[in-house]
């Protein structure tokens, strides 16, 4: 995400409301405790040519905006869409307006609970199962935690501090430019404010309201940062497949792209970062139409280039949410044995360790990988002819999207 951004933006636009995490402390939620420390070494991050960069989500919705804007698009807002109709072959969208706009390609970029995908699987859509986990945060002014000590070294480096608990966590980071810090509790359904709740982002629950002692003694400074937040924004974590077959409806016009395609859980580290990835590799493919009949290989191709990278990121993200709230036992012994006797910094053989972890993640391509397809694949479709099936190389691609 971060090589994408900066290539969009700038380096220097991008700095004025991003922070650089240069590594992770890991605390014991209910003490306090600092367990263990894991930086990202500078010339891992390097070889890779990407950044860990800690950003409030607002800030990167008005960045694209600008960009957008500036590139010509006409951004409506106030404009509910009441329904999505497959056309032969131009689709429409209505709004609960009434104002119908057609298009040569409808894309679905809206969120989790998809209205789009509903018509894009119809009966094969599977609702969201609640986990049992839900997500509150909150963005917390900087000012007001300046002062205390613990806090004002929270919101002064360039950290991503994390605290562990008994089947709850708490992660936390200064977002634009440290001018705020913005908080994040993974916490028990039942302990995380009143029963009634939606599958959005705009359940608003007081502070005072969620239960912080419920699975342990939460650690006097975390006390501290969580009143001067007078209220979080709850989400229920909802499980979906892993994977859902298409990502685009039968006549290959109407698309799923970001989370209406893979939802990601909220509060996930990678979520934003994949649907940004979609974005640049469906611009970067369409960019070399020539021909309308060119889409439905084109769709074809976006989702096998993107699905794998979706599904192994994910199954990382949700481990390693998992991994910071295992309750008491042997294996929270053992994580916290292994965070202890981690080091910021690695000599020549745990650098290469390092370097191989995280360079499929940080290292990925996204135009990269829509160059290769183009040019080992793309670029030598013949347009006379229409092939039920086509190989390019990632497997059989069906024309059609089914």
């Amino acid at each position: 995400m971060s090589k994408i951004l900066k290539a969009w933006a700038g380096p220097e636009e991008l700095a004025k409301i991003a922070v650089l995490n240069v590594g992770t402390p890991f605390h014991d939620l209910e003490t306090g405790e600092k367990i263990g420390y894991v930086g990202w070494v500078p010339e891992v991050m390097q070889e890779t040519g990407g950044n860990f960069l800690m950003l409030k989500h607002e800030d990167v919705q008005l960045l694209l905006h600008r960009l957008a804007t500036e590139a010509g698009a006409e951004i409506i807002f106030n404009a509910k869409v009441a329904a999505v109709t497959p056309g032969e072959p131009r689709p429409s969208i209505t709004l609960e307006s009434g104002l119908t706009y057609e298009g040569d390609i409808i894309l679905g970029a809206d969120g989790p609970n998809s209205f789009v995908r509903e018509v894009v699987l119809g009966d094969d859509n599977e609702a969201g199962i609640p986990s049992g986990i839900s997500v509150l945060g909150a963005v917390i002014p900087g000012e007001l935690m300046r002062g205390d000590p613990r806090l004002e070294e929270w919101i002064s480096n360039d950290e991503w501090p994390i605290f562990m608990g008994n089947n709850r966590s708490v992660c936390a980071h200064p977002v634009s430019a440290k001018k705020e810090f913005a908080v994040q509790l993974f916490w028990p359904d039942e302990s995380s404010g009143p029963e009634e709740s939606t599958a959005d982002w705009f359940d608003v629950i007081p502070t005072e309201q969620i239960e912080m002692d419920v699975c342990g003694q939460t650690s006097d400074s975390i006390q501290k940062l969580f009143k001067l937040a007078p209220s979080f924004v709850r989400t229920r974590w909802l499980e979906y497949p892993e994977k859902f077959d298409y990502w685009s409806d039968e006549s290959g016009r109407i698309i799923l792209l970001g989370e209406s395609a893979h939802p990601w859980f909220p509060g996930g580290t990678h979520g934003p970062a994949m649907a940004l990835e979609d974005a640049a590799v469906f611009a970067a493919l369409f960019s070399r139409l020539s021909r309308e009949d060119q889409i439905s290989a084109f769709v074809s191709a976006y989702q096998e280039i993107r699905e794998a990278r979706v599904v192994e990121v994910r199954r990382m993200d949700v481990s390693n949410a998992a991994f910071m709230r295992i309750p008491p036992g042997p294996d929270r012994d053992k994580r916290n044995e292994n965070l202890r006797h981690a080091r910021g910094e690695w000599d020549d053989v745990a650098c290469q360790r390092e370097y191989e972890g995280v360079a499929a993640l940080f290292g990925y391509e996204a135009l990269d990988a829509a160059d290769e397809w183009w040019v080992n694949w793309g670029r030598f479709q013949n347009g006379n002819e229409e092939p039920e099936q086509a190989d390019y190389g990632m497997g059989s691609l069906s024309i059609s999207a089914r």
